[in-house]
Parts: structure tokens; sequence; C-alpha cells
């Protein structure tokens, strides 16, 4: 049984690092301009020429996939940074402070977690001009509330510990406590939060570019790639619209096993009672 985990590690392992790989080098493997109009090769199927077809505007979809990968998986790893560090200061801040503060900040965190995270991205987006940066900043500032929870309730637990209690005892400061004992403590959770949390920051991105209001529509991404095929699916032009599914698919569904992977191997059974997204 250990040795088909190890297996299927490894193959997750692989898939992203391939993935990785290939939307790096996307400038040297293939020959295509992402952005590039062929008025002359609109909807062609997949060919030797273009192994996954052209769009509605003649552009090579396999480039375009190469390419809206790094900007798939870049908005990913940012937005969860952000959120990585909000959540986990709000968290600990909140457990370690304790008494009426921190039931202050859990019902300011209960009312924010009651707003659906795709209703708050979409009402700021409206209002904001579409970038790549208020994208990120827009996933990341929206993604946080989970992540605060369970580093709040980590942190009351270890601080019941023995070897909290005598670290108070010996005079050890706020500081020392936090820096070399609660926040040590808390590492696997946050390591495992931000790797599952990036799947959630991909269908994010995906879903604001599929509306329109995501990452701009003249630059590649998942996203707008799945929103531009919309129009051509009734006319036959499948191509356009299966590849980017199945890699969001596919890359989503890597993450989130990864995370799972990880999440037992660090044996934290924490995020089973509702800290997942």
């Amino acid at each position: 049984m250990r040795k088909k985990n190890k297996w299927f590690i490894n193959g997750l392992l692989l898939f992203l690092l391939f993935l990785l790989f290939v939307t790096v080098l996307a400038p040297v493997l293939t020959p295509y301009d992402p952005q590039s109009v062929g008025l002359m090769k609109i909807l062609q199927p997949p060919s030797a020429t273009h192994l996954f077809g052209t769009d509605e505007l003649g552009r090579d979809v396999l480039t375009r996939l190469l390419y809206g990968g790094r900007v798939s998986l870049s908005v990913g790893a940012a937005a969860m940074l952000i959120a990585v560090a909000l959540g986990a200061g709000y968290g600990v801040v909140s457990g370690f402070l304790g008494g009426m503060a921190d039931r202050i900040m859990m019902r300011v965190l209960d009312a924010l977690l009651s707003i659906p995270s795709i209703l708050l991205m979409i009402g700021i987006q409206v209002f904001i001009p579409s970038s790549f940066l208020t994208v990120v900043v827009i996933i990341g500032m929206t993604s946080w509330m989970p992540i605060a929870r369970l580093i709040r309730t980590e942190i009351l637990s270890l601080k019941g510990e023995i070897f909290i209690q005598a670290s108070v005892v010996v005079g050890a400061s706020s500081h020392q406590l936090l820096t070399r004992h609660l926040l040590p403590q808390c590492l696997p959770t946050i390591i495992v939060m931000s790797i599952s949390g990036m799947s959630h920051a991909i269908l994010s991105e995906a879903t604001l570019s599929f509306f329109g209001i995501g990452i701009p529509p003249h630059e590649p991404s998942w996203g707008n790639m799945l929103m531009g095929a919309q129009s051509y699916l009734l006319s036959g032009a499948w191509w356009i619209a299966l590849f980017p599914g199945l890699l969001i698919t596919c890359t989503v569904l890597a993450v989130t096993f990864l995370g799972d992977v990880l999440q037992d191997r660090f044996a934290l059974p924490q995020l089973k009672r509702g800290g997942r997204w």
C-alpha cells in the first residue's frame, strides 16, 4: 500500500513539474506567437501543423495553452502567498490574544465567511480595472479566511500544551513564544493549506476570466480560452474548449490530491473538520 502511495505521489509531482517545465519554456517549445492573429487559419482542427488546432482568431491553441499556464499557475501561487500571509497573521493574533479580542475577531471572520468568496471577487473586480495584479490581490484577499480559522484553532490548542506553559513559567516573552514555539508548530498546516489553496486560486482565476472580469482578454490564460470558446462549441470547434478545460481539471485535481497526501503525511486531522475550501 505504501508503494502504491509512493507511485501516486511521484506521479502527481512529475505531472506538476512537467507542467511547470513546459510553461516556463513556452518560447522555446513553440514557434508561434500566442497573440498573433491569422485570419486565414480560423478554427482549424488539430493537425500536424497545429497539434491542438487554432481558435476563433487563428491563434495556435497549444501555444496559448503554454503561455496561459504561466498566467494561471502564477496567479495561483501569488494569490496563495497573499492569502497565507493574511490568514496566518490574523489567526495567530486572534488565537494568541484570546479573550474579548479573539471573540471580536472571530465574529468579523464569521461575517466574511458567510459571504461566498466568488461573489466577493466578482463584486470587487467589477469596480477595478482588470489586470494580472488586481486578479492576484483580489483572489488572495478573499481566500485567507479559512486559513485564519485553522491557524487560530491550532494556536489555541498549542497554548494549553505543557511545553508552552513551561516556557511561560521560565520567562519566555510573547515574541519568543510565537517565533520559537507556536509558529513552527503551525508550519505543516500552513504548507498544506497553501498547496491545497492553489487549486482554489486557479479555479477562481478561470471563473473570473470566464466571466470576462479577470485577466484581460488579450492576455492568454486558461480561463480566457474557455471564455472565447463558448460561442463556437455548437459550430463543432470542440478543441478550443476541450484542451484548456482538461488542463484546468487535471491541474486542480493534482494539486488537491497532493494537498490531501501531505495532510495525511503530516497527520493533520483538523483539516478534515472544515478547514478545506
